[in-house]
C-alpha cells in the first residue's frame, strides 16, 4: 500500500520513536528503581499469573460499579487487541495486497472483533470523556481540602483529554482506513460496521479514495509512534503497569502486616518513610499503576466524610510528582521533600483507619494504606509529631500495660464471681482465652468476656485465661507508628507464652486476633490463633453446644474490618447469629462483607479523634438504622463501643441495641 518513500519514512519515524520510548520507559522504571526493598524480578516473573489474569479478562475491575467497570474493561480489550492490529496494519502497509488469513474462518473472525471493539472502544472512549468533561462525575474529582499538587490538578483534565483524543483518533482512523480498503476492494461481511461506513463512500473518485485511505493509515499508525514515548508519563501506563504491580504484589499476613524494623541493626538511621526514597519500589509501582478511578475515594471512610484523607490523591501525587522530578529520580539523586509536604498532610496521615477498603478494593493491587503506615512510622520515631491523645496512649500501654491507662492488677476483676480458670495454675490447657484489655477493662467489654467465658464453660473447654499476666498485644501502637513499643509489647508476650503450653489461642478482639496471628508471624512468634466468632461457629457445628433461638426482632451485622477484610471471614459470625434467631432475619446493610463500612475505631482512632468532618461512627449507625432492625450485632469490642456512642450520639438510642454475638449465644445457652 505504501510507497517505497512512505515506507522510509515510517522506518525512520519507527526507530525513532522506539529510541525516545526506550529513554522515557527506562526512566520510569529508574525512577521506581530509586525506592528502598528491590524488588525480586525472578519472584515478580514466577507470580505472572495475577498479572496475566487481570491483563485478560479485567476481572479485578468488576469489585465496584459493574457498569463502568465493564465500559472500562471492553476498552482495555480492546486497546489490547489492538496490539495486534497495529502489527497487521504495518505488514498491511508495507506488503502489497497483504491480507491477515483472507477467505478462511479466522480471519473473518479476527476481522469482525476488530470491527466491533472498534466501535466498543470508540463508544467507551467518548462515554469516559463526557463523564469527566460534561456530566463532571463526582467520583473522578477531589475534595479542595485534600492535598493534590498543582501539577496534578491540571494534569488529570489534561492527561484524560490527550489520551482520550488519542484513542479516539488512533481507532477512528484505522476504522476509516479500513472503510475505504473495502470501497476500494469490494465488501467484507465480517466488517459490518466498515462496510456500513463504506457505502458513504460510493461517488468518491477512485484516488481519492486511495489518498485517504493512505491518510487515514498515516494518522492512526503515526499517532502510535508519537504516543510511545508519552505513555509512561500517562496514567494510561496503568495497562501494563497494573498487571506488574499484581505480580510484584508483597505476601503479607495481612494488608496491614508490614516488615518488622530491625531496631539491633546500627546502620539504619531511618524508621518508617519520610522522603520518596524511604518507600519500597513496590510501593513507587503503585502510582505508575494507579488507574485514577477513585474507587479508592469512594470507599475510604475518613474521606466520604469529609477528612483530608484520599487514598486516591496519595497514588495521583505519585504519578505527578515522578513526572515533575523525572531526571533527577531516574539519575539516583534524592529531592529533600518530606512525604507530608507533596503526599499527604499530616492530618490526613492520621485520619486513616487501617480499614483496609482501599486495598481491597483497588483493580490493580495498589496499597496507599502501607504508605500511610510507613509515614505515620516516621512522624512518631523519627519527627514526634502526633496526635497529643496518642502520646498519651503510648504512655499508658508502656507504663500500664494497656492503652485504658488502668492497673494491670485490675485485669482480672472482669472474673469477679466467677470461676475463671488462669494459665498461672494450670500451666497447660488446650485454648489460651485472650480477654484483650477492652475485655478487662471496659464496662461492656467486661461483659462480652465473661460471655465468652460461659460458653466456654458449657462446651466443657480445657481453657485458661493469662489475667494479670496479659498485657497489650501493641496493635494500636503498631498501627499509630510506634514500631518500637509494638516490639516490646510482642516479645513481652512471647516471654509469658513461652512459660505455657496451650494448642490454640482465641481471641474476643478482631485487632488482638489479626495482631497475634499475622503481626507476630512477621516476628517469628507463629501462634494457632482464632477468632471467637470462628471459634463459637465450630464448636455449634460440632455440637458441643446448642443455642436455643430466642430472638424475634430483627438483627444486622456490622462486619469489623480486622475480621472482614483483614482476615476475610464474614460467615462465622454470620452461622453464629442464625442459631439464635427465631422469628428474626438477619438484614444486611447497604455496606456489607467486603463493602462494610468502617466504625471509625481502627488504626488507632479508637484513642484520638479526628475532628474535620463528620463522625466515622455515625455514618455507619445511620446505614443500620436503615436496615430498620432492632438490633446491630458485632463482634469486636472497639466496633460495639463505636456504635454504642454512634447511636447515643445520633439520638437513636430508642431505635438500636448493640449486642456482641457471643452475648447472644450466651444468653440462649443460659
Amino acid at each position: 500500500m505504501l510507497s517505497n518513500p512512505e515506507k522510509i519514512i515510517f522506518v525512520i519515524l519507527a526507530l525513532g520513536s522506539i529510541g525516545v520510548s526506550y529513554f522515557t520507559f527506562g526512566r520510569m522504571f529508574r525512577i521506581i528503581m530509586s525506592g528502598s526493598q528491590p524488588l525480586n524480578w525472578l519472584d515478580v516473573i514466577k507470580n505472572w499469573k495475577p498479572g496475566v489474569s487481570a491483563f485478560i479478562n479485567q476481572n479485578t475491575l468488576f469489585k465496584t460499579r459493574p457498569v463502568i467497570g465493564l465500559i472500562h474493561a471492553l476498552v482495555a480489550w480492546g486497546f489490547t487487541l489492538y496490539l495486534l492490529v497495529n502489527i497487521i496494519d504495518v505488514i498491511y502497509g508495507f506488503i502489497p495486497n497483504f491480507k491477515f488469513f483472507p477467505n478462511s474462518f479466522f480471519g473473518d473472525i479476527y476481522r469482525l472483533f476488530v470491527d466491533i471493539f472498534s466501535i466498543v472502544v470508540l463508544i467507551g472512549v467518548f462515554y469516559f470523556l463526557v463523564r469527566r468533561f460534561v456530566i463532571k462525575d463526582n467520583r473522578l474529582f477531589i475534595r479542595e481540602s485534600v492535598m493534590l499538587s498543582e501539577k496534578a490538578q491540571k494534569g488529570m483534565r489534561s492527561d484524560s483529554l490527550i489520551v482520550g483524543s488519542f484513542i479516539i483518533i488512533h481507532v477512528g482512523s484505522r476504522f476509516l482506513s479500513a472503510s475505504f480498503e473495502i470501497a476500494l476492494y469490494g465488501p467484507d461481511l465480517s466488517q459490518p460496521a466498515a462496510n456500513l461506513v463504506a457505502s458513504l463512500w460510493g461517488n468518491m473518485a477512485t484516488d481519492t479514495m486511495h489518498i485517504m485511505e493512505h491518510t487515514t493509515w498515516w494518522l492512526a499508525l503515526g499517532l502510535i509512534l508519537l504516543f510511545m514515548p508519552y505513555f509512561p508519563y500517562s496514567k494510561h501506563a496503568h495497562l501494563f503497569m497494573g498487571p506488574l504491580n499484581l505480580m510484584a504484589a508483597v505476601d503479607r499476613k495481612s494488608m496491614s502486616a508490614i516488615e518488622i524494623i530491625d531496631f539491633e541493626d546500627d546502620n539504619l538511621e531511618q524508621f518508617g518513610a519520610s522522603k520518596l526514597e524511604h518507600l519500597p519500589q513496590t510501593q513507587l509501582l503503585d502510582g505508575y499503576a494507579c488507574i485514577q478511578c477513585s474507587r479508592c475515594q469512594d470507599a475510604c471512610p475518613a474521606y466520604e466524610t469529609g477528612k483530608e484523607l484520599s487514598p486516591s490523591a496519595i497514588e495521583i501525587n505519585k504519578r505527578y510528582f515522578f513526572n515533575e522530578h523525572s531526571a533527577i529520580l531516574a539519575n539516583g539523586e534524592s529531592i529533600n521533600k518530606a512525604l507530608t509536604e507533596w503526599m499527604l498532610t499530616e492530618e490526613a496521615a492520621w485520619s486513616c483507619t487501617t480499614c483496609g477498603y482501599c486495598i481491597d478494593v483497588c483493580p490493580v493491587g495498589n496499597e496507599p494504606m502501607v504508605d500511610i503506615l510507613r509515614a505515620r512510622q516516621d512522624l512518631v520515631m523519627m519527627e514526634s509529631k502526633f496526635p497529643k491523645d496518642a502520646m498519651e496512649t503510648f504512655d499508658k500501654i508502656e507504663n500500664y500495660g494497656n492503652p485504658w491507662g488502668l492497673s494491670p492488677q485490675d485485669r482480672e476483676n472482669w472474673m469477679d464471681g466467677l470461676d475463671i480458670p488462669l494459665m498461672r495454675d494450670k500451666k497447660e490447657v488446650d485454648i489460651l482465652y485472650w480477654t484483650g484489655c477492652s475485655g478487662a477493662y471496659d464496662t461492656r467489654g467486661k461483659e462480652i468476656s465473661q460471655s465468652v467465658a460461659n460458653i466456654l464453660d458449657k462446651a466443657k473447654i480445657d481453657y485458661a485465661c493469662l489475667g494479670n499476666e496479659e498485657v497489650c498485644t501493641g496493635d494500636s501502637a503498631r498501627r499509630i507508628g510506634n514500631e518500637y513499643l509494638f516490639q516490646n509489647m510482642a516479645n513481652q508476650n512471647k516471654e509469658t507464652f513461652d512459660k505455657y503450653k496451650f494448642n490454640k489461642i482465641v481471641t474476643q478482639c478482631p485487632h488482638c486476633f489479626t495482631t497475634l496471628k499475622n503481626d507476630y508471624a512477621e516476628m517469628g512468634i507463629e501462634l494457632d490463633v482464632i477468632h471467637h466468632s470462628q471459634f463459637i461457629d465450630e464448636l455449634i457445628q460440632e455440637n458441643k453446644i446448642n443455642p436455643q433461638p430466642w430472638v424475634d426482632e430483627d438483627i444486622t451485622f456490622h462486619d469489623p474490618c480486622y475480621l472482614g477484610r483483614h482476615n476475610n471471614e464474614y460467615d462465622a459470625p454470620r452461622n453464629v447469629l442464625q442459631s439464635v434467631l427465631k422469628d428474626g432475619k438477619i438484614k444486611e446493610m447497604e455496606q456489607t462483607k467486603s463493602e462494610s463500612f468502617c466504625c471509625g475505631a481502627g488504626g488507632g482512632n479508637m484513642w484520638y479523634e479526628i475532628k474535620t468532618g463528620d463522625r466515622i461512627n455515625q455514618n455507619r449507625v445511620q446505614q443500620a438504622v436503615q436496615t430498620n432492625a432492632s438490633k446491630v450485632a458485632a463482634a469486636c469490642n472497639f466496633c460495639n463501643i463505636m456504635l454504642d456512642d454512634g447511636i447515643k450520639t445520633t439520638g437513636n438510642d430508642e431505635k438500636l441495641e448493640v449486642l456482641d454475638i457471643a452475648e447472644m449465644v450466651s444468653e440462649s445457652l443460659g
